[in-house]
């Protein structure tokens, strides 16, 4: 099963920057099902040019928790073909293709609300953090600290929305902005001078490759555990036309008859069928694991491999580090060994594993239990004394 594609058509067009347009999009009653979506996910929408088709992911910048119309932000990147064409060509009327939402960089529904939350964004970065930023304020009482950087203040994005959120939750919400013309590249300090409560807050990024390796760094110095750190990569897929041939021939690896893929809490075996990806195969033996772009680039096909090993075409979506510690895409992937291949599809990333959250909300748990205890006793106390 592919992921569905249908005409959306743009009820609005919104000039956020002289570089950057917001679009609304206006759902049809009888897809409205089909685009319900969470805070931090995105669409991957489909372009003709020329004679071929070109791909494009999009975060949304809307929030589904406070009943938004659904809403994209597209920077120009120099020399970008649809960036460019999006924000000189796009108007109110026009029909575009999109996928339904996809996408890992959402809130952990099972996170305690007390648990403080850090947004990082960097340019564009912001469209995907905004949308967190206000299904937190909406669905929880967490306390939240943004740090956005750009080049200069004409480069903020929804700058008026974050300060009047600000304004607005000034109790729970704290902004910090950072300017490179003002005040130089933003600095490991920079980010040390917002951070507390590391060892149980959880920590979203997305921006410009340098800003993320950054942000992680800086993290991982102040102790802040990799698995409490989500992080949204998007890079624009090589179009058809500039496609370098893959000097590997997937044909000729080694590879087991099947594999075995963790997917809703079950391990599935699916039969391997040659030069076909490891996604390919899961939709044909019926299964339908997350994904979208279908081209390395958005990460929503990740998958950890547990054992075994695998071939990726390319996996621009993922960091080296993510690499090293097993992390696939399972468009872009192939067996590449003849030994038994097991991989987990469950995860919502891979930065947020279940053993180290349970933890610290064992510990909570256990606080708050100390707590109610202390209080009792100090009540009968209380009360014999008064008796």
């Amino acid at each position: 099963m592919s992921v569905e594609f249908h005409e959306l058509e743009v009820s609005a067009v919104i000039r956020e920057t002289a570089e950057c347009t917001s679009f609304e999009l206006a759902v049809p009653p009888e897809l409205r099902d089909a685009y319900r979506y969470k805070a931090g996910q995105h669409l991957t929408f489909r372009f003709p040019w020329e004679d071929f088709t070109i791909t494009r992911c999009y975060s949304l910048s809307s929030c589904p928790d406070v009943d938004e119309t659904l809403k994209i932000a597209v920077k120009r990147v120099e020399g970008g073909r649809i960036s460019n064409w999006l924000n000189d060509n796009l108007k109110v009327g026009d029909s575009i293709v999109a996928s339904v939402p996809e996408g890992r960089f959402v809130l952990d529904p099972e996170t305690r609300s007390g648990t403080p939350l850090f947004l990082f964004a960097g340019g564009s970065g912001i469209t995907p953090v905004i949308s967190l930023l206000k299904s937190a304020l909406r669905t929880t009482k967490r306390a939240i600290s943004v740090l956005y950087a750009n080049q200069d203040r004409d480069s903020v994005i929804y700058g008026e929305e974050l300060n009047r959120l600000a304004a607005e939750h000034s109790d729970r919400v704290a902004v910090h902005h950072h300017f490179d013309a003002e005040g130089g590249y933003l600095t490991s300090a920079d980010i040390h001078a917002i951070l507390h409560h590391t060892d149980i807050s959880e920590f979203y990024v997305c921006g410009p490759e340098p800003f993320m390796e950054l942000i992680e760094r800086t993290l991982a110095d102040a102790g802040v555990h990799e698995e409490l750190v989500y992080i949204e990569r998007f890079v624009s897929p090589a179009d058809p036309d500039r496609v370098e041939s893959d000097a590997v021939d997937v044909i000729s690896l080694e590879a087991p008859d099947g594999f075995s893929l963790w997917l809703n809490g079950r391990s599935r075996t699916v039969p391997y069928q040659k030069g076909k990806t490891l996604l390919q195969c899961a939709q044909a033996a019926g299964l339908n694991p997350a994904h979208s772009c279908e081209s390395g680039y958005c990460g929503s096909c990740m998958a950890h491999v547990s054992t075994g090993q695998v071939y990726m075409r390319t996996h621009e979506a993922l960091s080296e580090r993510d690499v090293a510690r097993g992390v696939a895409l399972l468009c872009q992937s192939f067996p590449a060994s003849s030994e038994p291949l097991e991989l987990d599809g469950d995860s919502t990333s891979f930065r947020a594993a279940s053993g180290v959250k349970s933890s610290y909300s064992k510990a909570l748990s256990t606080l708050a239990a100390v707590a109610v205890f202390a209080f009792m006793v100090a009540g009968t106390l209380v009360l014999r004394l008064v008796h």
